[in-house]
């Protein structure tokens, strides 16, 4: 009872500091995130300074553009080192026969402040607002024949000849803004930012400088933390500078603002990287260093809370659902109970409450201490982190239940697909599919809804992005088991096939079939017994009767050479009775016809068995097919029968034993005699099919061929069906399992009383 009190105690401390320590990653990540110098990387942490940052190099870019915008618009606005309000800026007309109306700076400016513009002290003299209420008069088109700020030839073109009034004034006061605030920065006030740029003319008798520290030197400005010089009478464009940037624009600037025709000039810019005077480079420069400490101390806030994370996360990952250390026996919450399917649903719509409300309402609190410009980003860390909280949550309860054997059991959709798989075909299809749809049908409805409801902002919605990845989720869960389902019906149908070629001992893994699929594979399974059961039992049978033909004519060889020999003898002896010798000649001819039939038997059985060893050699087939032809010539002219040859003048050399191949071409000669009908021909030829040689013989059968070519080459099956003509039945047998044990091919054709056989070989090149 303690150690179970204890390891509940332990796993609640934990479960608390790994709250806590992800509560510290959060806040690590918000000193990261919210920081001006997120996203790039750590490098700029140990190798720069505020002075080799990309901020600082900008806002020197800046000031340099600003100090060439001042000298610009001082001679618009100024007069005698001041600013002259009473200046002309702008001449306009209504039109043609209309009089001219002039106005002064002063007059812009009244004008502007009717309008709603105004120059904000607190933000570098910045122009802001916007004009309101425009009158008709003031969206009339004016023809614009003066402005202060451009050229005569600048106005020529339609979109710089008319203008309404408001626009016109919004230029002159963003000119103005511009100079103003570079005026009240670097002229007026203490600043850290040292200038002078001088132009000369050629005998240097006229010359203009604008500088805000003209009491210091070249070399004084030079000698500063920073500079830049450039002169313009040097040969090349170079900027000597110790800044990081080499700002390539202050020779274009300069020969901009140069008001004579003269390469005598020069800028000197000057830094002061002390600081000693509280301006916006010092306040950039306390922001970087504050922003880098913010920066190293999130860093070590997030190793510090992962490095927590982690220790708790796997300690509870070790106890979670045991009562104590080592105890395999496993304890659920009520929560835990529930179905597995039903809690995801429940944490689903827990997390998208929290993600709706939740998350904008701490956000909310946190906008009273985050600058405005990082409150997108302190949004998205409060998001995450409830988030996080909820999967952390369903994630143990997922894990507990999988401790306890009960995740998928204890679901509704695993009693579902249980119901299903014990199911026929056709009832199992319709419920997946009726299922498949609605929820297809659901989730499009609802995301639907959620377009509507958030119209363009439906792309940033936690719940319309939680929608997709369901939707997109399940259709690929549906996926994957079809693409299983074919797999299963892919290796059924192998099998089949593999079983159907004659490879009755393939057996499939039942292991990898599932629901009916199951019965299928194991069916497969009996029938592939039951084949190799039966295949045992045809070639044992086969081996029996090979064995039996083999011994009987063996037994029979005996007594007939007996036989033989004795009608021999008797035929030897001077008989004087014909009636006797008539019948030693029926004998001697029957016993013969007898051991030519054994010879055969026990041939045909060794053939058909393969147990015959082969001699293989080259052989000339055109030459063989002569030597058979002469051989049978005379015993064919006995019956009228007249063979004709087709053959090549060539050497056709074949690979082939030849004494059995003498023995298919003798078989095959003697079928044509024993079956052709008499004054009759006989086509033998041989042609020369490129890769193979094709000895083919045809002739007319005396009696009608109501057979099929199969058939003849079975054992102990004649054409002539009333077996008047002497034969075995095993010539063309022996022939074809002879032929094939050479690597040959066999074939016959019949076409009416047409008896073709063919007896293919591979040419040897």
């Amino acid at each position: 009872m303690k150690q179970t009190f204890t390891t509940s105690f332990l796993k609640r401390i934990a479960a608390f500091l790994h709250f806590v320590f992800a509560c510290v990653v959060f806040l690590g990540i918000g000193f990261m995130y919210l920081n001006s110098n997120y996203g790039r990387g750590l490098d700029w942490l140990e190798d720069e300074s505020f002075e080799q940052s990309p901020d600082f190099n900008q806002k020197v870019q800046s000031d340099i553009t600003s100090i060439f915008n001042y000298i610009r618009y001082k001679e618009i606005f100024e007069a005698n080192g001041e600013v002259d309000y009473n200046r002309t800026v702008l001449e306009v007309t209504a039109g043609p026969g209309d009089e001219d109306h002039t106005y002064t700076l002063n007059d812009i400016i009244l004008y502007g402040k009717s309008l709603g513009y105004y120059l904000d002290e607190t933000d570098n003299y910045v122009l802001k607002g916007e004009p309101t209420n425009l009158t008709e008069e003031d969206q009339e088109q004016l023809f614009v024949r003066y402005r202060s700020y451009q050229n005569e030839e600048d106005l020529t073109g339609p979109d710089q000849s008319f203008a309404t009034l408001p626009e016109l004034t919004y230029e002159i006061l963003s000119r103005f803004s511009s100079y103003y605030s570079t005026y009240s920065r670097l002229m007026s006030d203490f600043t850290n930012f040292y200038f002078r740029v001088a132009y000369y003319s050629n005998n240097e008798t006229l010359y203009e400088i604008h500088s805000n520290a003209s009491e210091m030197s070249i070399d004084d400005m030079m000698s500063m933390g920073k500079y830049v010089y450039y002169s313009g009478d040097s040969h090349d464009l170079t900027v000597r500078t110790n800044f990081d940037s080499t700002f390539p624009s202050i020779p274009a600037m300069m020969a901009q603002t140069n008001p004579y025709n003269s390469n005598q000039n020069y800028i000197v810019i000057g830094l002061d990287t002390t600081y000693k005077a509280k301006d916006d480079y010092y306040q950039a420069y306390i922001a970087y260093n504050r922003a880098r400490n913010a920066y190293l101390n999130g860093l070590f806030l997030v190793a510090v809370g992962l490095a927590g994370c982690l220790l708790t996360f796997f300690f509870l990952l070790f106890v979670s659902g045991h009562r104590t250390f080592g105890s395999k026996e496993i304890s659920l919450y009520p929560f835990d109970k529930t179905k597995t399917d039903l809690m995801l649903l429940l944490m689903f719509f827990v997390t998208w409450i929290c993600a709706q409300y939740l998350a904008p309402l701490i956000s909310k609190i946190l906008h009273l201490v985050v600058t405005e410009a990082y409150w997108d980003r302190a949004n998205r860390i409060i998001m995450l982190a409830c988030i996080y909280f909820c999967v952390i949550l369903t994630f143990f309860s997922l894990l507990r239940r999988y401790k306890a054997e009960n995740l998928w059991k204890n679901s509704f959709l695993y009693e579902m697909l249980e119901t299903l798989s014990s199911s026929t075909f056709r009832h199992r299809l319709t419920i997946s599919f009726a299922l498949y749809l609605s929820y297809n049908v659901f989730l499009i409805t609802l995301g639907a809804f959620l377009i509507l409801r958030n119209e363009g902002s439906v792309f940033r919605s936690l719940p319309f992005m939680a929608v997709m990845v369901v939707w997109i989720a399940g259709n690929l869960l549906v996926f994957y088991y079809l693409y299983k389902n074919a797999g299963q019906t892919d290796m059924i149908h192998e099998a089949l096939n593999r079983l159907a070629s004659g490879e009755t001992s393939y057996k499939v893994d039942v292991s990898e079939f599932s629901s009916l699929e199951v019965g299928l594979a194991e069916s497969i399974n009996r029938v592939s017994d039951g084949l190799e059961t039966a295949l045992a039992e045809q070639v044992r049978s086969e081996r029996l009767k090979a064995d039996l033909i083999t011994n009987v004519s063996h037994d029979i060889k005996t007594p007939l050479t007996s036989i033989i020999n004795y009608v021999d003898l008797l035929k030897r002896e001077n008989i004087d009775n014909p009636t006797v010798e008539k019948y030693l000649e029926v004998l001697d001819q029957k016993s013969q016809r007898l051991k030519t039939l054994t010879e055969d038997l026990v041939e045909a059985s060794k053939a058909s068995s393969g147990n015959i060893k082969l001699e293989i050699s080259d052989i000339d087939l055109v030459e063989m097919i002569q030597q058979t032809t002469g051989e049978f010539e005379e015993k064919y002219e006995s019956r009228h029968l007249e063979l004709i040859n087709s053959l090549p003048n060539e050497v056709i050399i074949i690979e082939a034993d030849g004494r059995r191949l003498w023995r298919v071409l003798e078989n095959l000669y003697n079928n044509a005699f024993k079956y052709t009908l008499e004054s009759t021909r006989v086509y033998v030829g041989v042609e020369d099919h490129g890769p193979e040689v094709v000895f083919s013989i045809k002739n007319i059968s005396a009696s009608p061929l109501n057979i099929s070519p199969d058939e003849l080459t079975e054992r102990f099956v004649r054409g002539d069906v009333s077996r008047t003509t002497e034969g075995s039945g095993l010539g063309l047998s022996i022939a074809k399992s002879l032929t094939e044990l050479m690597g040959g091919i066999f074939q016959i054709t019949i076409d009416g009383d047409l008896f073709k056989a063919e007896v293919k070989f591979p040419i040897k090149n």
